[in-house]
């Protein structure tokens, strides 16, 4: 050991530069995993430290109408201090400056929360425990309308006084307050402002601090029946971490594959550098072996060098994880209901950078594996090439790294085939790549001899002649391309489903609970401020009762089904039409537009998702509890439906003639010209109609925008470590066949080639490689994406035109320019450097 590791350092000081590549390949790569898998130590210890203030109580109890008398006898049974609150939306109206704004109304009454503290500015307003009119508000509003404490603000019927505004509530998140301002207010005031009735969307909850030795799971479990039977959900601290711990977990998996791809990228550049660099050292080998070391400590000598410089290269990016780590808070942080306690997980820094170091090696070996079998002939005969043999060493490397890859994306995704689906396509697309290579040289050795152009025909037969570089560029180019893409367009899958559309045509206001005695007032108003309303829809509420036959409460006790709750304890809005809407398509089945309420089942049309949420089909039944009464339907028709068009679209669309008798209230869409018209017409509907609550669909807009712009962030921080190894790995790979072009541009040389040909026919060679490794990876990215945005993500798959013409183009580009700037000075070197070199060997 003493004489290899003496060997290996001694020849390694004379390498510093080629070893240098081996090192930064995977710099990045560990970056990503330290700094991922330490934050996700940040998420977890910060959700545990902060249980009960997540939740601000030991037990809640919510419910989309009001509890029963049942469901109240229970929570009083349950005992312990209690407090309520009713959640809807409003319009607010600001006398002082004439303003409207819509709000989340929050009335309370009670000293929640019992775990964390409400803060305000100025302090101590306890909002559930005063008998004041008076309000406690998002500091928004006031910085919006320029509004202080002190000032009106009328909810419904009834003027309050700001008292304070809303610094931190437990449990919430600084976002919380993005799309509606909140406002919290006494419950004592509720009825009064006359803002709760029919139509009105509101969320009933009961926070209960349990008295000592009473369990919340166990009560809430016990209670389970009774619960399911009445639609209440429950919260306990542990299902509260639950809930948001899946949440996070999801993001968690997601950076967690992002890493492992800039990780394994960087393992393709490190067995590129490594394989290049032993080439140049398989004389020394040769020599080691004619001398009589053995065929182990040749191999050793530079099994040291590897393992040491990949050690460098992990602790590098160990310690630029750690730094990368800060930035992760202060991105995410606002969208989590908490304060990230930040802090360095030595165990998870020491994790990641074995792992990648793991990774480094295994990758390592397969280019050093073979110097097993160079002969001491070469060096006496320098022409020697051994005869190429299955090497069962090599497979057995590959079948670790195979077992590893599929092991770690496994545990990275909720279903475990996802992660073995996800390893197994980057070992397709590897294969893909060299079959690539192997069939490109074939063509071009048919080819290449047949083009008139004497620099076209030289750069193509540099591509297949002995000693190419070919499969080795075009495998670590393209899997750059193919990650790189691939990653870019899932998270464009990702975040579409959150556009809207937003153009010139569409409506940008939404108006709701319009009782049906409102609704002429409201369109004269509508129309007296030079607007008409765009689209609209009566709305009538119900619960389903029964699924083919099946009882909801019998759906739920049976432990096969797989129907989420929320579908069957959510209250239905549904409407009623004569033919679908502009954003409709029907899909299957005919759909009916009239029909005689007296006969049932009534023929209804659903939309597919929820059809297939609920497993139905068409010719399946339903039934619906519409105000005490049942409904029986039939499904008669499944509907497409494009939610991202701003209309009224619904899950169930009942035809004519049917719900017409059914207490209703109605939404109504219009597109406001600017601004100041919207304003003044907000102002007027709320004087007149105080309960009608008006949406800005731009303001919607701009909150999702904000939200989901700190998500792309994210995820494209976490991207730049992989983009940042695909340009390593790109320029590793061009540097690495430095030598052979040197060779190959003096011989050209020798026998009369200018320099200006020389750098043309390496720059046919380079825009060959790059543009084949830019098609072969962006079709296999489009692939993955589809793939995934199918089978995983549930979603139309991209049509990245533009982001392929990019790709590709990028690509080649890189590559050459990458190529040119490493080759600089090649077509210059005297030829008599490579003949006397060629003369002593």
């Amino acid at each position: 050991m003493r004489f290899t590791l003496l060997t290996a350092w001694r020849d390694a000081r004379s390498q510093k530069k080629h070893l240098l590549l081996c090192a930064i390949s995977i710099v990045f790569g560990v970056a990503a995993l330290v700094a991922i898998n330490s934050f996700g130590d940040n998420l977890r210890a910060t959700t545990d430290a902060k249980a009960l203030t997540l939740l601000g109580s030991d037990l809640r109890f919510s419910s989309r109408t009001p509890f029963s008398d049942r469901a109240e006898s229970f929570i009083r049974d349950v005992g312990g201090e209690q407090s309520r609150q009713t959640r809807f939306s409003s319009m607010a109206y600001f006398p002082t400056t004439e303003d409207t704004r819509l709000v989340q109304v929050r009335s309370v009454a009670g000293g929640f929360p019992f775990y964390g503290e409400f803060e305000t500015a100025p302090a101590g307003v306890l909002i559930g425990q005063t008998d004041e009119p008076i309000v406690v508000v998002d500091p928004v509003l006031l910085s919006m309308f320029g509004l202080k404490v002190g000032d009106p603000i009328k909810l419904g019927e009834v003027e309050f006084t700001i008292a304070a505004e809303i610094i931190e509530v437990p449990g919430e998140s600084a976002f919380a307050g993005l799309f509606a301002p909140r406002v919290y207010m006494p419950a004592k005031y509720l009825e009064e402002t006359g803002l709760i009735g029919l139509g009105t969307i509101a969320f009933h909850s009961v926070d209960i601090k349990l008295p000592d030795g009473a369990d919340a799971d166990s009560i809430a479990e016990d209670a389970k029946p009774m619960l399911d039977d009445e639609r209440i959900r429950y919260n306990t601290v542990a299902t509260k971490k639950e809930d948001l711990g899946q949440s996070l977990e999801n993001l968690y998996r997601f950076f967690n594959l992002v890493g492992m791809i800039a990780l394994l990228l960087g393992g393709v550049g490190v067995a590129g550098a490594v394989q290049a660099y032993l080439r140049s050292k398989l004389e020394s080998v040769a020599v080691l072996r004619f001398l009589g070391c053995s065929v182990r400590s040749a191999c050793v000598v530079f099994l040291w060098q590897v393992l040491g410089v990949t050690l460098v290269g992990a602790l590098i990016g160990a310690a630029i994880g750690v730094l990368a780590q800060v930035w992760l808070p202060a991105v995410i942080g606002p969208l989590l209901p908490f304060e990230i306690e930040s802090f360095v997980s030595w165990p998870r820094v020491l994790e990641g950078m074995l792992f990648g170091w793991l990774i480094a090696a295994l990758f390592s070996l397969l280019p050093l594996l073979p110097l097993r079998r160079v002969s001491p002939l070469r060096a006496l005969r320098a022409s020697y090439q051994p005869r190429r043999q299955f090497d069962p060493l090599v497979a057995l490397v590959w079948g670790v790294i195979a077992v590893l890859l599929v092991g770690y994306c496994s545990a990275q995704t909720e279903t475990a085939w996802h992660g073995a689906a996800f390893a197994g396509g980057l070992f397709v697309a590897l294969g893909v790549f060299t079959l690539t290579s192997a069939l490109l040289r074939k063509v071009l050795s048919m080819v290449s001899g047949k083009t008139s152009n004497y620099v076209c025909r030289q750069g193509l037969a540099n591509l297949h002649r002995p000693n190419n570089r070919t499969l080795f560029l075009i495998v670590t180019l393209g899997m750059g391309a193919f990650l790189i893409q691939t990653l870019f367009l899932i998270e464009g899958v990702l975040l579409s489903d959150t556009e809207l559309v937003n153009d010139a045509q569409e409506p940008n206001t939404m108006f709701f609970d319009i009782q049906s005695e409102q609704l002429d007032g409201f369109s004269d108003i509508v129309e007296g401020e030079g607007m008409s309303i765009t689209a609209g829809a009566p709305i009538v509420a119900m619960r389903l009762e029964e699924v083919n036959g099946r009882s909801v409460t019998e759906i739920k006790a049976d432990p096969t089904q797989d129907i989420d709750n929320w579908i069957l304890n959510r209250e239905w809005r549904s409407t009623w039409r004569s033919e679908p809407s502009i954003t409709e398509e029907v899909v299957a089945g005919e759909f009916v537009g009239q029909w005689n309420g007296f006969e049932e089942p009534v023929p209804i049309s659903l939309e597919t998702g929820m059809a297939e949420d609920l497993g139905v089909q068409v010719g399946d039944t339903l039934t619906f509890n519409i105000q005490g009464l049942s409904l029986q339907c039939k499904v008669s028709s499944l509907r497409e439906v494009d939610w991202k068009r701003m209309r009224p679209n619904f899950f169930a669309v009942f035809p004519e003639g049917v719900l017409e008798g059914a207490p209703t209230w109605h939404i109504a869409f219009l597109r406001a010209p600017d601004a100041d018209t919207l304003a003044t017409l907000q102002r007027k509907v709320v004087q007149t109609y105080p309960n009608i609550t008006a949406v800005d669909l731009s303001i919607v807009l701009d909150g999702l925008r904000e939200i989901m712009g700190r998500v792309a962030f994210a995820l494209r921080f976490m991207a730049s470590f992989t983009l940042l190894t695909g340009v390593v790995v790109l320029a590793s790979a061009v540097i690495t066949s430095r030598y052979q072009r040197f060779r190959e541009s003096v011989l050209l040389r020798t026998i009369g080639a200018s320099s200006a040909q020389i750098r043309a026919i390496m720059s046919v060679e380079y825009l060959a490689v790059g543009l084949m490794a830019g098609i072969v990876g962006s079709l296999l990215a489009w692939g993955a994406a589809a793939s995934l945005a199918i089978w995983v993500f549930e979603t139309d798959p991209p049509l990245p035109y533009i982001e392929t013409s990019i790709t590709i183009v990028v690509t080649t580009a890189l590559t050459l320019l990458t190529g040119l700037v490493n080759s600089r000075g090649i077509s210059k070197s005297p030829p008599l450097a490579v003949l006397r070199s060629q003369e002593a060997g």
